[in-house]
């Protein structure tokens, strides 16, 4: 498999945020770490970033903003070495969503664009330590406070999926 047909392997696995410990995770953590894990089998440099964005720049329907959350979230991507550069690889949104948000297509050579708009960027040692943090503890406060927001925001998705 080629490097891009790699990328969009991942990318286009359809986007879903698990709503508790140990299901499936198609959101930006999971497919990311799919995506890391394939890289790094094949020999290619690669790291985790990870941002803060806010759900309200997502331009979200109003009645799924009204749904109690955190407006503030993170979000992971990586970033692939290439030619001695490191590259941003965003697979976030997959192509059944390019109705909705901006589905990344990638050269195999240039940076993707992040599929949320940051308001911080972790260096890449905090992301890592952010990424290997995770656990059942923090999930499950997480979706305490923000699960049915994003049952809906799942559902959201499903419904509007080309």
């Amino acid at each position: 498999m080629s490097l891009i047909s790699t990328f969009e392997s991942i990318r286009d696995i359809p986007y879903r945020i698990p709503l508790k410990w140990g299901e499936e995770d198609d959101c930006c953590s999971g497919k990311h770490e799919k995506l890391f894990n394939l890289l790094k089998k094949n020999g290619y440099e690669v790291r985790y970033r990870v941002c803060v964005f806010l759900w309200s720049n997502l331009n979200l329907p109003p009645e799924l903003e009204k749904i109690p959350h955190d407006n503030d979230c993170t979000h992971t991507y990586l970033e692939i070495k290439i030619d001695s550069d490191w590259k941003i690889l965003d697979a976030t949104w997959d192509a059944g969503l390019k109705g909705i948000f901006h589905i990344n297509k990638w050269d195999g050579k240039s940076d993707t664009e992040i599929a949320v708009k940051p308001t911080k960027i972790f260096t890449p040692e905090k992301s890592l330590e952010i990424v290997n943090n995770q656990n059942e503890e923090l999930i499950n406060k997480d979706l305490k406070i923000n699960g049915k927001f994003y049952n809906g925001f799942n559902e959201w998705l499903d419904k509007n999926r080309k």
